[in-house]
Protein backbone atom coordinates (compact mmCIF):
# COMPACT_ATOMS: atom_id res chain seq x y z
CA UNK A 1 0.00 0.00 0.00
CA UNK A 2 1.05 3.58 -0.45
CA UNK A 3 1.30 5.64 3.02
CA UNK A 4 2.62 7.30 0.27
CA UNK A 5 0.15 6.13 2.44
CA UNK A 6 3.95 2.60 -0.24
CA UNK A 7 0.94 1.95 2.32
CA UNK A 8 0.44 4.45 5.15
CA UNK A 9 -2.57 6.16 2.78
CA UNK A 10 -1.47 5.49 0.05
CA UNK A 11 -2.65 6.36 1.11
CA UNK A 12 -3.42 6.67 0.36
CA UNK A 13 -2.68 7.11 -0.06
CA UNK A 14 -4.99 6.89 0.47
CA UNK A 15 -3.84 8.45 -1.13
CA UNK A 16 -0.32 8.02 5.18
CA UNK A 17 -0.22 9.23 9.83
CA UNK A 18 3.68 13.14 17.71
CA UNK A 19 3.37 15.30 20.24
CA UNK A 20 3.20 12.23 22.46
CA UNK A 21 6.45 10.37 23.07
CA UNK A 22 5.42 6.78 22.62
CA UNK A 23 8.79 5.47 23.71
CA UNK A 24 8.09 6.98 27.10
CA UNK A 25 5.81 4.03 27.93
CA UNK A 26 7.75 2.09 30.57
CA UNK A 27 8.97 -1.34 29.45
CA UNK A 28 7.90 -4.43 31.30
CA UNK A 29 10.41 -7.26 31.58
CA UNK A 30 9.72 -10.94 32.13
CA UNK A 31 10.56 -12.48 35.47
CA UNK A 32 13.92 -14.34 35.48
CA UNK A 33 13.51 -18.07 34.98
CA UNK A 34 14.41 -20.64 37.59
CA UNK A 35 17.96 -21.89 36.84
CA UNK A 36 17.29 -25.60 37.29
CA UNK A 37 14.80 -26.14 34.44
CA UNK A 38 15.63 -25.63 30.72
CA UNK A 39 11.92 -25.28 29.86
CA UNK A 40 12.12 -21.53 30.47
CA UNK A 41 12.93 -21.09 26.75
CA UNK A 42 9.19 -20.85 26.15
CA UNK A 43 8.94 -17.73 28.32
CA UNK A 44 8.31 -14.39 26.59
CA UNK A 45 11.59 -12.56 26.05
CA UNK A 46 12.05 -9.04 27.49
CA UNK A 47 12.20 -7.60 23.95
CA UNK A 48 8.92 -9.25 22.96
CA UNK A 49 7.27 -8.18 26.21
CA UNK A 50 8.45 -4.59 25.76
CA UNK A 51 7.24 -4.42 22.14
CA UNK A 52 3.82 -5.76 23.06
CA UNK A 53 3.42 -3.17 25.82
CA UNK A 54 4.12 -0.40 23.30
CA UNK A 55 1.08 -1.50 21.25
CA UNK A 56 -1.94 -0.40 23.23
CA UNK A 57 -4.75 -2.89 22.43
CA UNK A 58 -7.37 -0.15 22.73
CA UNK A 59 -5.56 2.01 20.17
CA UNK A 60 -5.28 -0.93 17.77
CA UNK A 61 -8.96 -1.77 18.31
CA UNK A 62 -9.97 1.81 17.49
CA UNK A 63 -7.84 1.74 14.36
CA UNK A 64 -9.45 -1.54 13.30
CA UNK A 65 -12.92 -0.13 14.00
CA UNK A 66 -12.21 2.75 11.61
CA UNK A 67 -10.57 0.70 8.86
CA UNK A 68 -13.21 -2.06 8.99
CA UNK A 69 -15.92 0.57 8.69
CA UNK A 70 -14.23 2.22 5.72
CA UNK A 71 -13.47 -0.96 3.78
CA UNK A 72 -17.05 -2.18 4.30
CA UNK A 73 -18.50 0.86 2.53
CA UNK A 74 -19.40 0.02 -1.10
CA UNK A 75 -18.92 3.64 -2.14
CA UNK A 76 -18.00 6.97 -0.58
CA UNK A 77 -16.66 10.44 -1.29
CA UNK A 78 -14.82 13.02 0.79
CA UNK A 79 -12.94 16.28 0.48
CA UNK A 80 -9.34 16.67 1.60
CA UNK A 81 -7.26 19.71 2.53
CA UNK A 82 -3.57 18.80 2.59
CA UNK A 83 -0.49 20.66 3.83
CA UNK A 84 2.94 19.14 3.36
CA UNK A 85 6.52 20.22 3.97
CA UNK A 86 9.55 20.09 1.70
CA UNK A 87 12.93 20.51 3.40
CA UNK A 88 15.44 22.47 1.31
CA UNK A 89 19.16 21.69 1.06
CA UNK A 90 19.95 24.64 3.33
CA UNK A 91 17.53 23.37 5.98
CA UNK A 92 14.66 25.72 5.23
CA UNK A 93 11.22 24.22 5.77
CA UNK A 94 8.75 25.10 3.01
CA UNK A 95 5.05 24.25 3.21
CA UNK A 96 2.75 23.61 0.28
CA UNK A 97 -0.97 22.89 0.05
CA UNK A 98 -3.44 21.10 -2.17
CA UNK A 99 -7.10 20.24 -1.91
CA UNK A 100 -9.55 18.07 -3.74
CA UNK A 101 -12.42 15.60 -3.72
CA UNK A 102 -12.16 11.82 -4.07
CA UNK A 103 -14.91 9.44 -5.21
CA UNK A 104 -14.62 5.67 -4.74
CA UNK A 105 -16.88 2.79 -5.70
CA UNK A 106 -15.76 -0.74 -4.94
CA UNK A 107 -14.39 -2.87 -6.38
CA UNK A 108 -12.87 -0.94 -9.29
CA UNK A 109 -13.87 2.72 -9.63
CA UNK A 110 -12.11 5.89 -8.45
CA UNK A 111 -12.03 9.48 -9.61
CA UNK A 112 -10.42 12.52 -8.07
CA UNK A 113 -10.18 16.26 -8.69
CA UNK A 114 -7.11 17.93 -7.17
CA UNK A 115 -5.90 21.55 -7.17
CA UNK A 116 -2.42 22.51 -6.00
CA UNK A 117 -1.41 25.85 -4.56
CA UNK A 118 0.89 26.57 -7.53
CA UNK A 119 -2.12 26.64 -9.83
CA UNK A 120 -1.94 23.10 -11.18
CA UNK A 121 -5.31 21.39 -11.61
CA UNK A 122 -5.38 17.62 -12.04
CA UNK A 123 -8.14 15.09 -12.45
CA UNK A 124 -7.95 11.35 -12.81
CA UNK A 125 -10.36 8.54 -13.55
CA UNK A 126 -10.06 4.78 -13.00
CA UNK A 127 -12.70 2.41 -14.36
CA UNK A 128 -11.19 -1.00 -13.62
CA UNK A 129 -9.43 -1.10 -17.00
CA UNK A 130 -7.77 2.24 -17.67
CA UNK A 131 -6.19 5.05 -15.69
CA UNK A 132 -6.82 8.42 -17.31
CA UNK A 133 -5.15 11.65 -16.17
CA UNK A 134 -5.78 15.24 -17.24
CA UNK A 135 -3.55 18.19 -16.30
CA UNK A 136 -5.95 21.06 -16.96
CA UNK A 137 -3.49 23.82 -16.14
CA UNK A 138 -1.19 22.64 -18.95
CA UNK A 139 -3.93 21.28 -21.23
CA UNK A 140 -2.43 17.81 -21.27
CA UNK A 141 -3.95 14.36 -20.86
CA UNK A 142 -2.94 10.70 -21.03
CA UNK A 143 -4.32 7.23 -20.51
CA UNK A 144 -2.84 3.84 -19.70
CA UNK A 145 -4.08 0.33 -19.09
CA UNK A 146 -4.35 -0.28 -15.36
CA UNK A 147 -4.57 -3.28 -13.02
CA UNK A 148 -8.10 -4.62 -12.45
CA UNK A 149 -8.14 -3.78 -8.73
CA UNK A 150 -8.11 -0.53 -6.77
CA UNK A 151 -5.07 -1.69 -4.79
CA UNK A 152 -3.06 -2.46 -7.92
CA UNK A 153 -4.05 0.82 -9.53
CA UNK A 154 -2.98 2.82 -6.48
CA UNK A 155 0.43 1.18 -6.52
CA UNK A 156 0.66 2.11 -10.19
CA UNK A 157 -0.40 5.69 -9.46
CA UNK A 158 2.39 5.98 -6.90
CA UNK A 159 4.84 5.73 -9.77
CA UNK A 160 3.17 8.53 -11.73
CA UNK A 161 3.07 11.42 -9.24
CA UNK A 162 6.01 12.49 -7.14
CA UNK A 163 3.89 14.51 -4.70
CA UNK A 164 3.03 13.05 -1.28
CA UNK A 165 -0.15 10.94 -1.33
CA UNK A 166 -0.73 9.43 2.13
CA UNK A 167 -4.50 9.96 1.78
CA UNK A 168 -4.41 7.33 -0.96
CA UNK A 169 -3.64 4.68 1.66
CA UNK A 170 -7.19 5.03 2.95
CA UNK A 171 -8.57 3.95 -0.44
CA UNK A 172 -7.13 0.44 -0.43
CA UNK A 173 -9.45 -2.53 -0.12
CA UNK A 174 -7.10 -4.03 2.45
CA UNK A 175 -6.13 -1.67 5.28
CA UNK A 176 -4.70 -4.40 7.52
CA UNK A 177 -1.08 -3.31 6.88
CA UNK A 178 -1.73 -0.13 8.86
CA UNK A 179 -2.02 -2.18 12.04
CA UNK A 180 0.72 -4.61 11.06
CA UNK A 181 3.28 -1.83 10.58
CA UNK A 182 2.51 -0.13 13.90
CA UNK A 183 5.41 -1.03 16.19
CA UNK A 184 3.96 1.35 18.77
CA UNK A 185 0.34 2.45 19.22
CA UNK A 186 -1.32 4.70 21.77
CA UNK A 187 -4.48 6.68 22.40
CA UNK A 188 -3.59 10.35 22.92
CA UNK A 189 -7.09 11.36 24.00
CA UNK A 190 -10.27 13.07 22.87
CA UNK A 191 -10.12 15.80 20.26
CA UNK A 192 -12.46 18.01 18.24
CA UNK A 193 -11.81 18.19 14.48
CA UNK A 194 -14.02 20.65 12.59
CA UNK A 195 -16.75 20.17 15.18
CA UNK A 196 -16.57 16.35 15.12
CA UNK A 197 -15.67 14.59 18.42
CA UNK A 198 -12.74 12.30 17.63
CA UNK A 199 -10.31 9.90 19.28
CA UNK A 200 -6.70 10.93 18.65
CA UNK A 201 -4.45 7.93 17.89
CA UNK A 202 -0.65 7.88 17.50
CA UNK A 203 1.48 5.19 15.87
CA UNK A 204 5.15 4.57 15.18
CA UNK A 205 6.59 2.39 12.42
CA UNK A 206 10.17 1.64 11.48
CA UNK A 207 10.73 4.92 9.63
CA UNK A 208 7.39 6.76 9.77
CA UNK A 209 5.22 8.12 12.58
CA UNK A 210 1.56 8.72 11.90
CA UNK A 211 -1.43 10.10 13.78
CA UNK A 212 -5.10 9.58 13.02
CA UNK A 213 -8.21 11.26 14.37
CA UNK A 214 -11.17 8.84 14.28
CA UNK A 215 -14.68 10.18 14.64
CA UNK A 216 -16.51 8.88 17.69
CA UNK A 217 -19.89 7.19 17.40
CA UNK A 218 -21.23 4.59 15.00
CA UNK A 219 -19.72 6.20 11.87
CA UNK A 220 -15.97 6.25 12.60
CA UNK A 221 -14.79 8.31 9.66
CA UNK A 222 -11.13 9.32 9.70
CA UNK A 223 -11.13 13.10 10.06
CA UNK A 224 -7.43 13.92 10.08
CA UNK A 225 -4.12 12.25 9.30
CA UNK A 226 -0.58 13.45 10.06
CA UNK A 227 2.53 11.65 8.81
CA UNK A 228 6.09 12.37 10.02
CA UNK A 229 8.97 11.00 7.92
CA UNK A 230 11.64 10.42 10.56
CA UNK A 231 14.43 9.24 8.26
CA UNK A 232 14.11 12.22 5.93
CA UNK A 233 16.30 15.27 6.72
CA UNK A 234 14.36 17.67 8.90
CA UNK A 235 11.55 15.13 9.53
CA UNK A 236 9.04 16.69 7.14
CA UNK A 237 5.34 16.33 7.94
CA UNK A 238 2.24 15.74 5.86
CA UNK A 239 -1.16 16.68 7.28
CA UNK A 240 -4.59 16.05 5.74
CA UNK A 241 -7.99 17.20 6.99
CA UNK A 242 -10.78 14.97 5.62
CA UNK A 243 -14.26 16.44 5.52
CA UNK A 244 -17.66 16.18 3.86
CA UNK A 245 -17.76 12.38 3.98
CA UNK A 246 -20.74 11.04 2.01
CA UNK A 247 -22.00 7.51 1.31
CA UNK A 248 -24.44 7.82 -1.61
CA UNK A 249 -26.55 4.91 -2.79
CA UNK A 250 -24.99 5.22 -6.25
CA UNK A 251 -22.74 7.37 -8.42
CA UNK A 252 -23.48 8.38 -11.97
CA UNK A 253 -21.52 6.31 -14.50
CA UNK A 254 -20.17 9.59 -15.84
CA UNK A 255 -18.33 10.10 -12.56
CA UNK A 256 -15.74 7.51 -13.61
CA UNK A 257 -15.84 8.02 -17.39
CA UNK A 258 -12.99 9.91 -19.00
CA UNK A 259 -13.73 12.44 -21.73
CA UNK A 260 -10.85 14.26 -23.43
CA UNK A 261 -10.97 17.92 -22.32
CA UNK A 262 -11.43 20.46 -25.08
CA UNK A 263 -8.11 21.74 -26.42
CA UNK A 264 -6.07 19.16 -24.49
CA UNK A 265 -3.03 17.46 -26.03
CA UNK A 266 -2.03 13.80 -25.57
CA UNK A 267 1.25 12.94 -23.82
CA UNK A 268 2.82 9.55 -23.19
CA UNK A 269 2.52 8.30 -19.62
CA UNK A 270 5.86 7.31 -18.13
CA UNK A 271 5.42 4.89 -15.24
CA UNK A 272 8.06 4.52 -12.58
CA UNK A 273 8.21 1.21 -10.67
CA UNK A 274 6.23 1.04 -7.40
CA UNK A 275 7.98 2.48 -4.36
CA UNK A 276 10.04 -0.04 -2.42
CA UNK A 277 9.40 1.68 0.92
CA UNK A 278 7.27 -0.63 3.04
CA UNK A 279 5.88 2.13 5.24
CA UNK A 280 5.15 5.20 3.27
CA UNK A 281 5.72 7.30 0.25
CA UNK A 282 7.59 10.40 -0.55
CA UNK A 283 7.69 13.20 2.01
Amino acid sequence: MVLSIHRIISALSLWGMLGLTLTGIPPVYAEPAAPQEPTVAAETSPAEDTEENLRDPEALAELKRATDFLTALPRFQFSAMVAYEVIQEDGRRLQFEKHGTIYLQRPDRISADVQLDDGRHRQFWYDGKNLSIAEFSKKLHTQSKAPPTIDGMLDMLEGVFKDPMPVADLLYNDLGPLEERALEADIVGDSLIDGHPCTHLAFRGETVDWQMWVEQGDRPFIRKVVVSYREQPGTPQYAAWLDDWQTPEKFSDDRFRFTVPAGSQWIDLLLAPPQSDTEGGQP
